[in-house]
């Protein structure tokens, strides 16, 4: 055991006691300023104070750095006695001193910052105000005293830099004082605050390293754009040779009118990112109808042509983080910043052709269609699963992820399935003749980084989901899939999609095994390449225990699978996603805390959370059953967030005696039970008025007529809350009440 001197002991207990009873004396000042006039009075105290407290843990430090030094303590017993110790300490003791007399006449300078503190009185808390003068003038008085200090002879160097560094303050001060502002004007005015913190940020996230192929780390700024270079040139490659189809001769087409090109420049997205031209989209958008008479002008001329200008085919890429590993490439998302006037020409082309483009789809894809969306194939992976469960029946899904879709699909894929689905080859020579000879600039540093373009939709360009869906549905509906898949009511389901996201359905490892290669033989047709690793098989109890192999790879068995930002699992439990969702409720309230915080009318800031925090709260709790353990967690969670809204916590609460009502009143914030029940309530009426035979509908309505019911009470199913009510009041079978429009409204929570 090591032996330390008593004499050292007793100096390190005093540094220790000594520095702690500064600080609480520091604390206690700050506490009581308000008796204490003490930044009129005395303002230089508290920083001799801290400068004192500092020191004594530079002691301590310094202590105990050289005692480790010289292994462990034996420094002060072999090599030095106690005395040369405290001699050493006694003389940085004086260069201290020194320096903070230096720092009194130092601080002396800028008295006019420092100003007396109040109180205010707030319903709520004790809010503590430093008054001091405009940050305008406070810089400007900043600076003034900065040039005064390094124009004077005499002046330290420790009055220079405490200059300096009341600057530095009083700057960031300064662009605090500025974002607090232009924050709660966003608010007030109810615009976007992400967007208004887009514009507030002045910062610029720069990589810091990529790894390469052999997956070293690179940190060199030639070393990552030869990455990236290398990376994207291999990905916009063409590797797959598709012949063209025959098109017939171009048809005579009606001109582009003036009210067309308005109307797509007004569908246009506010404050979006110019392309190389540099014309922004609100450029645009401000023109009046002489420049849509311009446009009109240049688009007919190049619609009967069919060709279009150089500088068309050139943009500029910028990537966006995804999830995964920032090291990693192919973990970044490339956008491309395409010309306005471009955009607006090919959503004119949209426009025309959507119509075509719909109509062949089938009922299996909901992605970028009208009166489609994400909860149709939501609701009907669930009600599948909520059926097997109850009836015992085997069902086997796979969730299919394939390598960068939009930018790996073959160009001339897309022109073939415009043809297959009947778009006037005028259309598809205009295209061609956009994705063709095309490149981009990619700037991660100082250096443009040019790569050429052979294949892929170009993300950033409205057209481009419409053309891959095209694409995905010309590769698909050569497969003979009739007689697979899971039987509905006589009609079988296949599979389900939302553009690239794609779930195949079916009652048997063995089946589903062929399915997958299949898709999978026809998705390399047209450039599609599934991805292993993402790609994941998930079956229920009732199945057998087969693998699933993928060109000779076996795919990933998982028990729960996030599909369309909802996490779906065999046993259709809700309390995995209830955490989900408390996450995303808390992320979302902690990018509108900055503003919450500030604003004092409670209408405001209850519109704002609302407007941010409910939806991803309540996001797919459409597809949800209902029961009370989901509307407790639910209540919890959302309390939880009303006492952090209204800066108090449980404790206080209890303290002051107020209920959970009074807060209500108190925040003015929804009801999170009732915005769920209206949103289920208007998601179930809207789902039964369809009449286009789509999977959610058949599925939600599917009883299976071939097998019986075990027995037992079943889990609470998603219906069971609209039959319990119906059946209560003595009225007709929901399902007949929902068909109609105005008595399922008159029916629904208020």
């Amino acid at each position: 055991m090591i032996d330390i001197p008593l004499e050292e002991k007793l100096f390190m207990g005093y540094a220790w006691l000594s520095m702690g009873l500064y600080l609480i004396l520091v604390i206690a000042l700050l506490m009581w300023r308000t008796h204490v006039d003490l930044f009129r009075t005395s303002y230089y105290t508290l920083f001799l104070l801290q400068a004192t407290a500092d020191f004594y843990a530079f002691l301590v430090v310094e202590f105990v750095m050289r005692a480790r030094k010289f292994n462990y303590f034996n420094l002060f017993s072999a090599n030095m006695h106690s005395f040369a110790v405290f001699t050493y300490y006694n003389s940085a003791t004086a260069k201290t001193s020194l320096c903070c007399a230096q720092m009194v006449i130092a601080f002396n300078r800028f008295t006019v910052f420092y100003k007396p503190v109040t109180y205010e009185k707030d319903k709520s808390s004790i809010l503590l105000t430093l008054r001091i003068t405009p940050f305008s003038n406070l810089i400007e008085t900043a600076l003034t005293a900065l040039k005064a200090v390094k124009l004077d002879a005499n002046a330290t160097h420790l009055e220079k830099v405490i200059t300096g560094k009341a600057c530095r303050v009083a700057v960031k001060e300064s662009l605090r004082d500025y974002r607090r502002t232009k924050l709660l004007e966003a608010a007030e005015t109810k615009s976007s605050i992400k967007r208004c913190k887009r514009d507030l940020n002045d910062q610029r996230n720069v990589m810091a390293a990529l790894k390469d192929k052999e997956g070293k780390m690179q940190s060199s700024r030639r070393a990552m754009e030869n990455i990236v270079q290398q990376f994207y040139t291999e990905l916009f490659r063409s590797s797959t040779l598709v012949p063209r189809c025959p098109l017939p001769p171009p048809e005579d087409l009606l001109p582009i009118l003036e009210s067309e090109v308005g109307q797509a420049i007004k569908s246009m997205k506010k404050g979006t990112a110019p392309g190389p031209d540099n014309i922004p989209a609100d450029l645009l958008r401000a023109g009046s109808t002489a420049l849509h008479s311009v446009l009109a002008r240049h688009f007919n001329h190049y619609l009967r042509k069919g060709m279009i200008p150089d500088q068309w085919k050139e943009s500029k890429t910028i990537l966006l983080f995804k999830k995964g590993q920032r090291e990693d490439i192919a973990n970044y998302r490339p956008i491309s910043l395409l010309s306005v006037v471009y955009k607006t020409f090919t959503k004119i082309l949209l426009n025309r052709m959507e119509r075509i483009l719909d109509d062949y789809q089938p009922v299996e894809q909901a992605g970028f269609r009208k009166n489609f969306s994400c909860m149709d194939n939501i609701q009907a992976v669930t009600q599948l699963i909520e059926r097997s469960r109850e009836y015992h029946l085997p069902l086997v899904l796979v969730f299919v992820d394939y390598k960068k879709a939009f930018d790996s699909v073959e160009i001339n894929a897309v022109l073939n399935a415009l043809a297959h689905a009947g778009v006037p080859s005028v259309y598809i020579r205009l295209l061609e003749q956009c994705f063709s000879d095309n490149s981009t600039i990619i700037q991660l540093f100082d250096r443009k980084l040019k790569i050429p373009i052979e294949r892929g939709v170009r993300q950033g360009d409205t057209i481009s989901p419409k053309l891959f869906t095209a694409a995905l549905q010309y590769a698909m509906s050569e497969l003979d899939w009739e007689d697979k898949g899971y039987s509905i009511d006589g009609k079988k389901i296949s599979n389900l999609r939302f553009a690239d996201d794609i779930v195949l359905v079916a009652n048997s490892t063995a089946e589903m095994e062929t399915m997958v290669n299949e898709l999978n033989v026809a998705g390399l047709k047209i450039g599609l390449e599934m991805n292993m690793s993402k790609t994941q098989l998930m079956v229920n109890q009732w199945c057998d225990v087969g693998e699933v192999n993928l060109a000779g790879k076996t795919l990933q068995r998982v028990d729960s699978y996030v599909y369309l930002g909802r996490e779906l699992n065999m046993r259709n439990n809700i309390a995995s996603e209830i955490t989900r969702r408390r996450r995303a409720a808390w992320a979302a309230f902690g990018s509108i805390r900055e503003v919450t915080d500030q604003i004092k009318d409670p209408a405001i800031r209850a519109s704002i959370f609302n407007a941010s925090v409910l939806p991803a709260m309540c996001y797919a709790t459409e597809t949800w059953p209902d029961n009370e353990t989901i509307a407790k967690a639910m209540r919890t969670t959302h309390r939880a967030l009303e006492r952090c809204l209204l800066k108090t916590s449980r404790y206080q609460q209890w303290h002051q005696g107020l209920r959970s009502t009074e807060l209500r009143e108190k925040s003015q914030l929804k009801d999170p039970l009732q915005y769920m029940q209206r949103m289920k309530h208007r998601w179930a009426g809207h789902l039964l008025r369809r009449n286009d035979d789509r999977w959610s509908l058949r599925v939600t309505e599917w009883l299976p007529r071939n097998k019986t019911r075990p027995l037992g009470r079943p889990p609470t199913r998603w219906a069971d809350s609209f039959t319990k009510y119906f059946r209560q009041r003595g009225l007709p079978h929901w399902m007949q009440v929902a068909r109609n429009r105005a008595v399922w409204k008159s029916c629904g929570p208020r």
